[in-house]
């Protein structure tokens, strides 16, 4: 049986998460592996945030086998999963089609997961309907202390992002990201802002542009949780002096937290590169997976019309 979760539920989640793997799903905004006993998983589920969080239990004799988690992304037509814990591939079929089930239901179009490249459960969410269209790579700062960046000289402007900076934020996305990335995350600017990440709300979250003679060339997000940062980079490609100050001023912004971690688009091999070289080690592979939902269209019927 797979039924939402109830509170009653909390009581035994901590005997199944000892038993099963541990939870398989990775958001970029919380690269540490999430649990629904935090306080902001609890926050979401009970108090009027609830309509952001829906969680649902695979049970048999009241022993929970399996539970999935998603959270709405910036917009209502975007979900993501960052729970998912089960240990059988078929159980984790019939969770994840009662996720998508109840997507449909709430006029949700795409339903995203990022998993382990490694994970045991690759196969099983694939049989759900979920497609990998790009991997991601997750690098460790392993330098001493901040980098000190380069004076941004004229006529480049590195500043925070303001709400006006949208339209020109898609622009950059257009130009730096391959058609079939933006196929799944977006391809006009509604459905891009819809499907972006929403972010942890009890975490720190800065954002920064670079400008060059009004026009975007780089976009810098960072965010710090539990002493931990992590940042990462969109960028017009070819734009190597651009993207190192970047990187060295994400690297003197979270000086002080441990560890520093940048995550990388396998379409980003210029960054790639420069991690590298600036003392980053690569520490982990991850495929980034989307499912679209097939939304109901009632017909149009005819009723008789009144005088």
């Amino acid at each position: 049986m797979i039924r939402s979760l109830y509170p009653i539920d909390l009581l035994s989640l901590p005997f199944f998460s000892r038993r099963a793997l541990p939870n398989e799903a990775i958001t970029r905004d919380r690269l540490r592996r999430a649990s629904l006993l935090s306080a902001e998983a609890l926050l979401e589920h009970w108090l009027p945030l609830r309509g952001r969080r829906h969680t649902w239990v695979l049970l048999d004799r009241g022993r929970i086998l399996g539970v999935v988690s998603t959270k709405s992304c910036s917009g209502a037509s975007a979900w993501q999963i960052d729970y998912l814990q089960v240990n059988d591939e078929e159980r984790c079929l019939a969770l994840l089609d009662k996720a998508s089930a109840a997507a449909a239901e709430k006029g949700v179009k795409k339903i995203f997961l990022r998993l382990p490249s490694t994970s045991p459960l690759i196969d099983g969410v694939r049989r759900a309907g979920f497609s990998c269209y790009t991997k991601d790579y997750l690098f460790r700062y392993g330098g001493e202390g901040g980098q000190g960046p380069a004076e941004v000289p004229l006529p480049y402007l590195l500043r925070p992002r303001s709400r006006a900076d949208e339209y020109s934020l898609f622009n950059l996305y257009t130009a730096a990201v391959p058609l079939a990335v933006r196929s799944a995350e977006g391809m006009t600017l509604e459905e891009w802002q819809e499907s972006r990440d929403r972010g942890s709300w009890l975490g720190q979250h800065r954002e920064f542009v670079l400008e060059k003679q009004g026009s975007l060339v780089g976009w810098l997000r960072i965010n710090v949780a539990r002493g931990m940062g992590c940042f990462a980079i969109l960028f017009q490609p070819r734009a190597q002096d651009e993207l190192e100050w970047l990187v060295n001023y994400g690297l003197t912004y979270l000086d002080g937290k441990s560890p520093i971690l940048c995550i990388v688009s396998a379409f980003q091999g210029q960054l790639r590169v420069l991690l590298e070289r600036l003392d980053f080690e690569e520490v982990a592979e991850y495929s980034t997976l989307v499912r679209e939902i097939a939304l109901r269209v009632r017909e149009p019927s005819f009723v008789p019309m009144r005088a």
